[in-house]
């Protein structure tokens, strides 16, 4: 079954996913770009669009497996790939796993630095337009809250925790910088196959977390397209992820079949399909 040979390879498959990903971006787009000479052609655009897009929600899942588990290997090489998969998408490294490790130690509460996601998507328009406009650049331009955690830090552990922000910044700058004579001409529909990305993982991120304004452990349905398209395989059983974040993204469809619920205050639903939930908050 495709759930067990997942699992059985999961850390082999961990690096060819992470191997496809970044090859699609930083070597397939550019000979797309470079080949048929240097005039602009539509259908070329077409192309780098469509591939960039899938590459580009595949890298919003590594992201966020790597939150977790970095590939299995040297520490080093583990922690550069992730940064390095990070700064390709756009996003801090420090920052971006700091806030996520908040998400889920303050899941369902008022210091969730996510909660925005699933507190105020109550009605359809509400949902487009974190679908839109909040989702898709919250990440990058308008940072997600971790002042109280922050705050917290002591002054010598905050002034370091925001030279490594800073860092990051030039880092995905320069990441970009590099990108840009690679894909010549296409950069522009390259990055916008990114924020375009980000639309498509917001639909699945507000079904995954959100019921009626508040937090809750959700499961949905996995299909080919929504596991090319969305992300990756294991986000499709995200609450059981947020119930047991030790479990191996390639595992998780597995576990999902023998998990054994955890009690507490926040429900466990299970949902056919995200776009669904778009747009009727089922």
């Amino acid at each position: 079954m495709p759930a067990g040979f997942l699992s059985r390879h999961k850390h082999v498959l961990y690096w060819i996913h992470i191997g496809l990903v970044a090859g699609a971006i930083c070597v397939g787009v550019p000979i797309i770009a470079w080949t048929g000479g240097l005039m602009p052609s539509p259908a070329r655009a077409v192309l780098i669009f469509a591939l960039a897009t899938v590459a580009w929600c595949q890298n919003l899942g590594l992201v966020h497996h790597c939150a977790h588990h970095l590939p299995r290997g040297p520490r080093w090489l583990g922690v550069g790939t992730a940064r390095f998969l990070h700064y390709l998408g756009g996003l801090p490294f420090t920052q971006t796993r700091f806030a996520h490790r908040l998400h889920h130690a303050h899941f369902g509460t008022a210091l969730d630095p996510d909660r925005v996601g699933y507190l105020t998507t109550t009605t359809f328009w509400r949902r487009l337009r974190y679908l839109l406009f909040i989702g898709p650049l919250r990440a990058r331009f308008a940072p997600v809250d971790t002042s109280h955690a922050i705050n917290e830090m002591s002054p010598a552990r905050r002034a370091e925790h925001q030279r490594r922000c800073r860092r990051d910044w030039r880092l995905v700058v320069t990441t970009h910088l590099v990108l840009i004579p690679l894909c010549g001409l296409y950069y522009p529909v390259l990055f916008a196959a990114l924020l375009f990305a980000n639309v498509l993982s917001n639909v699945r991120e507000m079904a995954e977390h959100g019921s009626n304004g508040r937090g809750a452990y959700v499961d949905i349905r996995p299909s080919p397209l929504g596991v090319l398209c969305f992300s990756t395989p294991g986000f499709w059983f995200h609450g059981v992820h947020h119930m047991d974040a030790s479990i191996h993204y390639l595992d998780l469809p597995l576990a999902a079949g023998t998990f054994a619920t955890k009690g507490g205050s926040l429900p466990y639903l299970h949902r056919d399909n995200a776009l669904v939930y778009l747009f009727t908050g089922q």
